[in-house]
């Protein structure tokens, strides 16, 4: 159902929905009650209104621009229920204009070629010409998508002596129109250096893929107002309810808002400051919207950042939405998630240093509960808030446009392939980036790294050779960099465990102590690294296979949308003539 009971001024949404294949175009006319019409119940509705058997997109109109020469006719993705009630609440007067694609088959199509991401188009049909029809549909939809992912990847790697992503340095990534355009420059860049704080509030929002491709600026502007509609919708819901009913929620909520991140003089205000009231509002609102998820403690740190960057509410739960789209598994009671992290930075320890490996085994702290704090926020804790900011955005221009949903590394291998030659010259070029610190001698810990990590060819005892570390799209739950984060400090702090000699409990305090304190330049510097060193063993102990080769089980579901059974309440059935 819709996530907010805020229409209840309009009974019915006229939809006009247009859908253009080989055989023409087709237009259905019919409208629904925005109030428990859900974005699954659309689907369904207009994939019985075309009759369609196969798997397909949505998007809708933006709201067209009183403007002069700008393009009145822009969609964007319509994916959730967030997004569906962005289109009801401002693109749907005097109706929401709709546009259905359907996804070819690679037996309907064979002579598409491949895109970079910078030419891809806002839809995502795009298949390439090298799968055979024998291969599964929702197999060539994901080696698609991580074809265009290794681009990004292969970015990642390429050297740089510039300093942290300035303003003049921002508009050279986007066109007259302010279309971001060079997407894997714009990441490398982020990922060797960071955003200098006058440009986050700009930049932010690509990396945590907030906006829909192909977006010029005024669109972009226009997309946020809708989202920033939204929120306030939302937010007004809840604050009109009885307050007994949410109590509860609202008490954990405002325990936690009042403490966080008082180091830092946006937040160092009284109780009562808008400043706080701004940070719960974004808090309780997605609670309240994501019921499934709700509010644990922790997720006040992520929220703050954007809060302090973006300087708006609106615009920053739409962001924190989108980050929460990703790291929201960390807050699920089953806790998957995040026993899933702890055996993967395990097994990061135990093949690149069996020393350190064989000591938290003897001391009983293989299981890394120690990192608890540091993988459940993606290591915000562990720097001071400035280097924080520098840490998360580091990590978002890493992670996929697409969420780790679906994703494999069977395909990843050409992208690991272009690693190789780029490595050596990495580590024998001094990358410096001027980001607010003193510059730090050279440390021998990072020589160290690449004889440490070479222990992915190969160790010296036959149990170390039969670990398999998972793959990029797997490693961390799609977020790899995070755990090499993680690992970097692990071996900064090494020689200093073992000079103490401590057991699990000092070695808990020990980091625990260590709030705040972490050195930002030599841990990143150590974690970049030994990410691309990963990458450039993975390559070579992983030979690219054909894509006719791959071997994957028919999921007779779409890979883009379940077809899930779902009851279409009657009225939303009902298809009437505008």
């Amino acid at each position: 159902m819709s996530t907010t009971s805020c229409f209840q001024d309009r009974d019915a949404i006229r939809v006009k929905a247009l859908l253009e294949n080989v055989k023409g175009r087709e237009l259905r006319c019919f409208a629904v009650d925005p109030n428990i019409t859900s974005f699954e119940n659309l689907s369904q509705l207009l994939k019985r209104a075309f009759q369609l058997s196969g798997e397909f997109e949505i998007s809708y109109q933006l709201p067209q621009s009183s403007d002069t020469g700008k393009r009145p006719d822009v969609f964007v993705s319509l994916t959730s229920d967030f997004d569906l009630d962005a289109a009801f609440l401002s693109a749907s007067l005097p109706y929401l204009s709709l546009r259905v694609d359907p996804l070819l088959r690679p037996d309907e199509e064979n002579d598409w070629a491949i895109l970079n991401i910078s030419e891809a188009p806002p839809t995502n049909n795009v298949l390439s010409s090298k799968l055979t029809p024998s291969v599964p549909f929702h197999i060539s939809i994901k080696h698609q998508m991580e074809k265009t992912l290794n681009q990004i990847t292969k970015a990642l790697t390429t050297p740089t002596k510039k300093g942290p992503l300035k303003d003049s340095d921002w508009y050279h990534f986007l066109d007259c129109e302010g279309r971001l355009i060079h997407t894997e420059e714009f990441v490398s860049w982020v990922f060797q250096c960071g955003v200098v704080p006058s440009l986050r509030k700009e930049v932010w929002p690509h990396l945590l893929h907030v906006f829909p491709p192909d977006l010029t600026s005024d669109e972009r502007e226009r997309y946020l107002l809708m989202k920033s509609q939204v929120f306030w919708h939302l937010k007004s819901e809840w604050q009109t309810r009885d307050p007994k009913d949410i109590e509860s929620l609202s008490h954990m909520i405002r325990k936690d808002v009042v403490r966080t991140d008082k180091a830092c003089p946006y937040f160092d205000v009284p109780e009562d400051h808008p400043n706080i009231e701004s940070l719960f509002n974004i808090l309780m609102t997605y609670a309240i919207v994501n019921p499934d998820v709700s509010y644990v403690q922790g997720m006040s740190d992520l929220a703050s950042p954007l809060l302090v960057v973006l300087n708006d509410e609106a615009i920053a739960y739409t962001c924190f939405c989108s980050l929460m789209y990703r790291m929201k598994t960390h807050f699920l009671l089953d806790s998957k998630a995040m026993s899933q992290k702890f055996e993967h930075l395990s097994l990061l320890v135990q093949r690149t240093d069996p020393e350190l490996y064989k000591y938290l085994v003897n001391i009983g702290a293989e299981d890394m509960f120690f990192c608890y704090r540091w993988l459940l926020l993606d290591l915000k804790r562990e720097f001071q808030f400035t280097d924080s900011l520098n840490i998360m955005e580091v990590i978002w221009s890493t992670t996929s446009p697409f969420g780790s949903q679906g994703m494999s590394s069977e395909t990843f291998n050409s992208a690991a392939k272009t690693v190789r030659n780029k490595c050596e010259n990495f580590k024998n070029d001094n990358i410096v980036c001027d980001i607010g610190l003193e510059p730090e001698e050279e440390d021998e810990d990072l020589e160290d790294s690449f004889t440490m990590i070479n222990n992915f060819n190969g160790s010296d005892t036959p149990e170390a050779n039969l670990i398999q570390i998972p793959g990029p799209y797997e490693l961390g739950s799609g977020n790899p960099f995070a755990l090499f984060i993680c690992l970097a400090i692990l071996l900064l702090h090494k020689d200093y465990c073992f000079q103490k000699k401590m057991d699990y409990n000092a070695l808990a305090m020990y980091f625990d102590k260590m709030l705040r304190k972490h050195d930002l330049s030599r841990t990143l510097a150590k974690a970049r690294v030994l990410y691309m060193e990963y990458l450039e063993v993975f390559n070579a102990n992983n030979k690219p296979e054909e894509c006719s080769e791959i071997k994957e089980e028919s999921n007779p579901s779409s890979f883009w949308l379940e077809d899930k059974a779902i009851e279409v309440p009657q009225q939303l059935g009902q298809f009437i003539q505008c």
